[in-house]
This record gives C-alpha cells, sequence and structure tokens, in this order.
C-alpha cells in the first residue's frame, strides 16, 4: 500500500521455465472460496442441461405450477428433459392438470386450454314428484332430483308425467358454474269436450271406444282424436277433432243424413236403360240408392221391346231387388241366300240353311250367310214390327270377291266412319196423298249408279274444331251445344265444304271443291274427296233400308217407339211449342252422336239430333218419267238442301224422311256429315 492509501498493481514479470527444475509447492486458496465452488458448477450444469419451454395456458390461469426444478423468465421456463405435469386454476373453469415432456429440443412450446364450468340446471315443478325431465331426446331422471348439468348453449327442456299435458322450456345456460332455476306447473292433460247431433240419441265413438250417446259430454286427453257418429238408419258422420290440454271444446253439430234405401234393378232380358223419376241411372243390372219414405217410379226400356214400369217406396237403408221382364217386338225378317244351302247365322247364332223366315226383335241384328268357298255376307238390319223386311244375302265365289274387293266401311286416321252406300234404282219425293207431304217433294225416279261412301255419323265439335279452333257451337236456351261429342251445329254450308276440302288434305285426297265466282262450288270431274253428300245419297241411306221406302226413321206409323230418336220431346216444351206428345228420349237439346240405334244400314241419326246440309242447291225438281241418274242437284243458286229432323221439330210434317228444308244461314239445329265417292 502506498502513502496514499491506494492499492497499485506490481509489475508481474515471469520467471522462465527451468527444465527438470521441481515445481514449486501450489498457493492454497482461501478457504470460503474452495466451498462455495461446488454450488457454482451445479447451477452451471443445470444452465446447461435445461430447455427452454414456452407454457401457454388459455384462458390465463389465477395459478400455475409445474413440477420439478425450474427456473422462470417471462414466459420461458427452463425445465429439464423428460416427463412434468402441469397444474392450472382459474375461478369459472375446472382445474387443470396435463403432463407433457419436455425433450432435447433447444426451443419448445406447450399449449393447454381450461374447460369452461357447465350451468346447474335446478328445477322447481308442482307436481314435485314424478316427472320425467328429458333435456333434447335424453332423459335426464324423474323429479325429485339434483341440479342438471347443461354444457353452454340453448337446450329444450321437456318435462312429462303421467296425466299431465308435456311441459316444454327454452333454456340457455351460461356456463362457468352459474345455477339457473326452471319453475314450472303442468296442466293436466284434458279438456271437457261437448257432442250433439240432429236427431239426437246418435251413438258417439272417440278413436273406435263408444262413449255414450248425444247430447254428450267427456274429459277427453289431448291430440288428435277420430271421431264416429251413427244412428240406426243414418249414414254415420266421421269428423276429426284435435283437444287441447286445459281448453274446452263444443264439436259442432252433427247432421245426420238419413240412410237411402237401395234397389237392385235387374230385367229379362239384361242390358236395358233404367231411368228412376225420368232420369237415366244406368243398364240393368244396376245397383240403386234411391231417397227414403216416399215413392219412386222405376222404368226400364231396351231397343225392341216393350218398356216396363214399377212404383217403388224404400224404408231407411231397406234394400231391395226389382225385376222387370221386357215382352220383345218382334219384326218379321225374310232372309234370301244363295247360294240356297248357305247358312245363316244371326248374331253368331245358326239359324239354318237357305232362305228363311225369321221373327226377331225390334233392334239391329247382325245376319250373316256362309259356304265354303264363297265369301261370308253380313248386314245389319231393324226389324219393325208389322213391317216385313226383305235381306239378300247373295254369296260371291272368293274369284267374285277378289274382283269386287271393295271395303264395307272406311275408317280413316281423321276418326271418321264411313259406310259403302249400295246404289240401285228407287224412288225419292213423297206422293201427292202422304199426309204431312209439302209442294217440294216431287216424287221422282233416281239410280245410284257410282258407289260411294257416306259418314255414319254427324260431324262432331271435336272433330270441327280441329278445322276451326275458335269456332263456338253456342247454346240454346239453358243448353250448351259445344261439348265435344255432340254435333257441331251454327255452321254454313260454305264452312262444311271447306271442313270437308281440310279433310281431303289431311288424308291426301284431291279436294272436292274449287272456288268459282267467289263461292264453293263442286269441281270437275268430280273426284274422290270429302264432300257433302248428295241430296240423293242421304234419301237412299234414310229411306231404303230394305224394301219399300220408310216414312218415318222409327218406321210406318206415328207415334215413335221409346228411344227412337232425338226429337222435339216433352223435355223441350221451353224451347220449342209443339213437341211429340207422350214422348221423351232423354235430350232437350242435341245428343252425343250415336246415342240412339244406327238404322239397317249402320248410319246413326239419319233422322232427329240435328238436321244436315247436302250438296245440292236447292229447287223444286220437275216431275218426269225419266229416271235421274247420280243427280246433283241444281247448277246454280243461294241456298242449299237441309234433310232430316232436329231436336226442334215434332210435326208430322218434319218427322217424315222426305221432308225438305233449305237455307244458307247458320242455324242451332244444322249440322253436316261427311260423304266422298268410291272411286
Amino acid at each position: 500500500m502506498s502513502d496514499d492509501g491506494l492499492i497499485h498493481p506490481e509489475p508481474f514479470e515471469p520467471r522462465p521455465l527451468r527444465l527438470g527444475a521441481e515445481p514449486r509447492a501450489r498457493r492454497r486458496l482461501p478457504r470460503g472460496i474452495l466451498g462455495g465452488a461446488p454450488l457454482i458448477l451445479l447451477v452451471a450444469t443445470a444452465l446447461f442441461a435445461a430447455r427452454a419451454v414456452e407454457i401457454e395456458v388459455e384462458p390465463e390461469p389465477d395459478q400455475l405450477t409445474i413440477s420439478g426444478l425450474q427456473l422462470r423468465l417471462g414466459g420461458i421456463h427452463l425445465l429439464f428433459t423428460g416427463p412434468h405435469t402441469l397444474r392450472a386454476e382459474k375461478g369459472g373453469y375446472r382445474p387443470l392438470e396435463a403432463a407433457f415432456e419436455v425433450t432435447r429440443d433447444p426451443r419448445q412450446v406447450a399449449r393447454f386450454e381450461l374447460e369452461r364450468l357447465p350451468s346447474f340446471l335446478a328445477l322447481e315443478v308442482e307436481p314435485a314428484s314424478g316427472v320425467r325431465v328429458f333435456v333434447g331426446a335424453a332423459e335426464r331422471g324423474t323429479t325429485p332430483m339434483g341440479p342438471i348439468e347443461l354444457p353452454p348453449g340453448d337446450h329444450e327442456v321437456v318435462l312429462r308425467a303421467e296425466g299431465y299435458a308435456a311441459y316444454v322450456a327454452r333454456i340457455t345456460a351460461q356456463g362457468g358454474g352459474d345455477t339457473p332455476v326452471l319453475r314450472a306447473t303442468l296442466v293436466p292433460d284434458r279438456a271437457s269436450v261437448r257432442f250433439a247431433s240432429e236427431p239426437a240419441g246418435a251413438e258417439v265413438r272417440v278413436d273406435g271406444v263408444a262413449l255414450g250417446q248425444t247430447p254428450l259430454a267427456v274429459d277427453l286427453t289431448s291430440g288428435v282424436r277420430g271421431l264416429e257418429v251413427a244412428l240406426p238408419g243414418f249414414r254415420k258422420a266421421t269428423r276429426r277433432i284435435e283437444v287441447i290440454a286445459g281448453t274446452p271444446l263444443v264439436v259442432p253439430m252433427f247432421r245426420l243424413e238419413p240412410l237411402p234405401g237401395r234397389l237392385s234393378v235387374t230385367s229379362e232380358p239384361p242390358g236395358a236403360v233404367v231411368s228412376v223419376d225420368g232420369a237415366f241411372r244406368g243398364e240393368t243390372p244396376v245397383e240403386l240408392e234411391l231417397p227414403a219414405g216416399r215413392a219412386h217410379g222405376v222404368k226400364v226400356t231396351k231397343v225392341g221391346h216393350d218398356g216396363a214400369e214399377a212404383r217403388v217406396t224404400l224404408a231407411r237403408g231397406e234394400e231391395r231387388t226389382l225385376e222387370l221382364r221386357l215382352v220383345p217386338q218382334l219384326g218379321e225378317v225374310q232372309v234370301v241366300a244363295e247360294p240356297a244351302d248357305a247358312d245363316v247365322i244371326v248374331d253368331g247364332e245358326l239359324k239354318g240353311s237357305g232362305s228363311q223366315t225369321l221373327r226377331l226383335t225390334a233392334a239391329p241384328h247382325e245376319i250373316e250367310a256362309r259356304r265354303e268357298g264363297y265369301e261370308t255376307q253380313r248386314a245389319r238390319v231393324t226389324p219393325r214390327p208389322g213391317f216385313p223386311q226383305t235381306l239378300g244375302l247373295r254369296l260371291r265365289t272368293q274369284k267374285q270377291a277378289a274382283v269386287a274387293a271393295r271395303p264395307a266401311e272406311l275408317r280413316p286416321a281423321s276418326g271418321h266412319e264411313l259406310r259403302l252406300l249400295s246404289g240401285g234404282r228407287f224412288q225419292m219425293g213423297a206422293s201427292r196423298r202422304e199426309p204431312g207431304r209439302r209442294a217440294n217433294e216431287t216424287q221422282r225416279e233416281v239410280e245410284l249408279a257410282r258407289p260411294s261412301y257416306l259418314g255414319t255419323h254427324e260431324v262432331t265439335n271435336v272433330q270441327f274444331r280441329r278445322f276451326s279452333a275458335a269456332h263456338d257451337s253456342g247454346r240454346i236456351g239453358p243448353h250448351d251445344l259445344g261439348g265435344d261429342t255432340h254435333p257441331v251445329v251454327q255452321v254454313t254450308w260454305e264452312q262444311a265444304a271447306e271442313y270437308c276440302n281440310w279433310l281431303s288434305a289431311q288424308e291426301g285426297l284431291p279436294p272436292f271443291y274449287a272456288t268459282r265466282d267467289g263461292k264453293l262450288v263442286a269441281a270437275s270431274p268430280l273426284g274422290t274427296g270429302y264432300r257433302l253428300p248428295t241430296e240423293a245419297e242421304w234419301s237412299r241411306a234414310a229411306r231404303y233400308p230394305g224394301e219399300g221406302p220408310l216414312k218415318y226413321p222409327w218406321g210406318p206409323s206415328l207415334p215413335p217407339p221409346p228411344r227412337a230418336a232425338n226429337l222435339a220431346d216433352g223435355s223441350a216444351r221451353s224451347l220449342v211449342s209443339l213437341v211429340v206428345q207422350g214422348y221423351d228420349d232423354g235430350y232437350p237439346a242435341t245428343a252425343p252422336v250415336g246415342s240412339f240405334s244406327a238404322n239397317a244400314l249402320g248410319v246413326f241419326d239419319l233422322g232427329g239430333n240435328v238436321a244436315e246440309w247436302v250438296h245440292d242447291i236447292y229447287g223444286i225438281p220437275a216431275a218426269t218419267s225419266a229416271v235421274e241418274r247420280d243427280p246433283t242437284g241444281p247448277a246454280a243458286g243461294d241456298l242449299h238442301v237441309i234433310l232430316g229432323s232436329s231436336f226442334l221439330q215434332g210435326s208430322v210434317s218434319e218427322l217424315r224422311l222426305s221432308y225438305r228444308d233449305y237455307g244458307m244461314k247458320p242455324r242451332s239445329d244444322v249440322g253436316f256429315r261427311v260423304a266422298r265417292y268410291a272411286e
């Protein structure tokens, strides 16, 4: 130490090392320094062996401990390699104890997440016991019971108990150990329900269980219930109701409908038309429901038979069978068959061989003649009581048939059906002595030499609308004339002719009509396209089914038989002043085409339904002894001939098949049918 009181270092001079010299004795260190050396060594070793681990706990805990020796520098922990245990606690969360491994990596991250405590739902329920508790679809127990753990979120809690309506509540659990309380009072699962009926005394069944008779008040459990109210003699009434717990219900009055009687109507022969109180009800055999307690008029009719009637009164719910026998109306048909040994078959039944006279019902029949080596001949004939007919069936050999292989009918894609019209010589017009004859019905001889086809039905509304979509047949009084299967009306002659040309185009045939001087006229020469039938063709088809002309569509005299044709009957009194007395055809206006029987040629409605335009220009034929061949009427004129009676006509003059009318304007009772030449 120097005089100034400071300590100064002394200069150091290293001594030279001498080889072979004995080492000097080591200088001893102070004792204190030697004692702390192991601790320093241990700390240095620990720092060298520890690894830095970043500990992340979400959310940040209130308390955090890690097992084992550690040093912490901020969020970094110096931990020895190997297993460790972390313990963390925070209010509102479950305590966490998790093991983790410290590896030799120089820097590591260990992440942990605390689980939030659930909510603990307490229940205060009336009734206090026996209530089953559901959370969602899971049953959690039956009261009385302790709090229910609910994870955070929305929950549906349902309470169920015998005899009570289900109680449903929505609970939002906050979590974190909160303790929400559900207070609920269950409502008894029943309500008062009252029933009444008119008439009273009906048995009430709920879900098939009889509860008593109306008027009735009962308690029912909630839900949708099926009701049945029954009283003998009345229709059962059924209904579904919903019973809501605690809400009284008065079921609307059941007004019971009396049961009808059931009448089974049969006839001999079957297939007869049945009408009750004037209304069509089907064909025999048929089951009918009729209002009970009053008399009903039952009428049964069949073509070719006399009608039968009965009065019937049924009690409520009564079942009865009515059997009616129809007396056939017979007409004679003399069948002349060639060759003489040909078999004669009527409606599929063999009647013998050769010519014979048959007594058949006044209804359409199919008669055929057969012989081996010959072509079978068939014909349809409707016998007329008191008006004998002759039917010739001349068989052709196979060779003859091949030469004359013209089809008896055509069924083109248009939907029309046409029948071959046989030719021959006949007389048109009417005798001056015929009651109802008019001056324009000149009697004359006509011959049809050129074979032709005639439509079996009048053109319908649906067929005409394919040509003219906007056409409307209109109405007459309250009756709609535009039904699809009813005959088209309210058409001019020109519109009918244009339809025929359109129909020809559809089938690739040349048009029959051409325009000349602004008018439609027959093209020259006369082609095979569709056209209106000539007056001669129409008359031949309508008046000559056999030998001798018919006066009326049904025969030689009035009144017409039941359902002979659609004429001005009793139901049409609101439309016309003159009707056929005592006649009811079932249709006050037009009827669907083909509703009545075809004539012997298989053609429908040549008398009745609607009158029809024909091809001929109107004129009064001259009386002459010369035979007219295939006449087509005058060459010029503004009016055209209209033939056949309609649903608006009922006079003796109009009902005759020789009646000739004329016009140029459309009418509600005039339609048309189509025809065409065969060659």
